[in-house]
């Protein structure tokens, strides 16, 4: 199976003869049998053809469009897995204060419990002293989320801990990648902007799991619900945060995949972005990423398949109304 990213400022996307075909100007670029093709996404002005929609529609292919500065333009999507029903237990689960209360816990303790990972595995190298006080910092925090009486409560631990963590994680990057604080809307920096835009990317992967999973994106029990906004996918991804973009956005600049020549800056708001070439680099670092093998969940998947298999337990611990069961990541 095969996703494509169409990054080409004028490049096309049409058919022919079973193939999706990839051409600029007079010049096929590509042809890949529609039959693997499993999502697409469009980056800046690509242009689609008509018979690629219909066929997206009919085999149920999510298209995502992003601008170059990784902002969410739209989605095309087809409406055979729409479920009231499923729509009806989510709203229901909203209701159950404990139950969310839970979900809410459990999401956040994992995400911290793996960025907290990612500190102690880099840290074994570096051995820095600030690292290591702010991960005893963290544990604190923790432990007091396993008290915390409300969701809010808990969201303001978590925002103490990002504010430790991404301190710590500067720590490990190269001179002209390390940041201030992190920024996002625009970012500010190198980093940042690799860290905005894997998120980007990972979100809508979560998204397309969500409605595989006959569930509505934009309910969710942990995040603000508010207008334009795929809550959900935003709560489900929070402990793949870390385990995900961040570990291999470190891997990226630390072994020097890629460097401030792949960078521009919009004069417009004072963002930092990646040009045309690393966000190329980029995609095919977070597709090899994501197809690569783990074994987190009793087997060896796809981090990819391991994203369905994670939407598709909160179906079930909704369902059963039990925490429980919600499958959320746990890295080592």
């Amino acid at each position: 199976m095969s996703w494509l990213y169409l990054t080409e400022v004028g490049a096309k996307l049409g058919m022919k003869e079973g193939h999706y075909v990839i051409s600029r100007g007079e010049e096929n670029i590509a042809e890949i049998p529609a039959e693997i093709v499993e999502g697409i996404t469009l980056i800046d002005k690509v242009q689609v053809s008509s018979k690629i929609i219909v066929d997206c529609l009919e085999r149920n292919v999510p298209v995502t469009w992003l601008s170059t500065e990784g902002k969410f333009f739209g989605r095309l999507e087809s409406t055979s897995n729409r479920d009231i029903l499923q729509v009806k237990a989510q709203f229901e689960a909203l209701e159950d204060c404990t139950f969310r209360l839970e979900l809410s816990r459990m999401v956040v303790f994992r995400k911290i419990y793996n960025q907290r990972t990612i500190l102690r595995n880099y840290n074994r190298r570096a051995k820095s002293t600030d690292v290591r006080s702010i991960y005893e910092k963290i544990g604190i925090l923790m432990g007091k989320i396993r008290s915390a009486g409300s969701v809010d409560e808990i969201m303001g631990y978590e925002g103490a801990v990002s504010r430790l963590y991404f301190k710590a994680l500067n720590v490990f990057l190269p001179r002209e990648f390390q940041f201030e604080r992190r920024t996002r809307r625009p970012p500010r920096d190198y980093f940042n902007s690799m860290l905005s835009f894997g998120y980007t990317l990972l979100l809508y992967d979560f998204y397309n799991a969500i409605v595989n999973s006959n569930m509505n994106p934009y309910i969710g029990f942990l995040h603000t619900l508010h207008k334009g906004h795929p809550a959900l996918a935003s709560d489900l991804m929070e402990p793949w945060r870390a385990a995900v973009v961040d570990s291999f956005c470190l891997a990226m600049v630390t072994h020097h995949e890629i460097d401030d020549t792949y960078f521009i800056k919009n004069d417009d708001n004072g963002g930092v972005y990646l040009n045309r070439v690393g966000r190329r680099i980029f995609l095919k670092a977070y597709e090899r990423k994501m197809r690569s093998m783990n074994s987190y969940f009793n087997g060896k998947y796809s981090w990819r398949h391991t994203v369905q298999m994670e939407c598709d337990s909160y179906r079930q611990a909704i369902h059963k109304k039990d925490p429980i069961l919600l499958r959320a990541m746990v890295i080592r």
